[in-house]
């Protein structure tokens, strides 16, 4: 992989993307 500028960003965009994800999905409530 080459190093671009936004390499930070999209880690940081992903990694906070799955983060909020995760917690929205524990604390949603389970209805189907």
């Amino acid at each position: 992989m080459f190093w671009t500028p936004y390499a930070d960003w999209i880690y940081v965009v992903v990694s906070l993307s799955g983060t909020l994800l995760v917690v929205w999905l524990v604390l949603r409530p389970n209805q189907r």
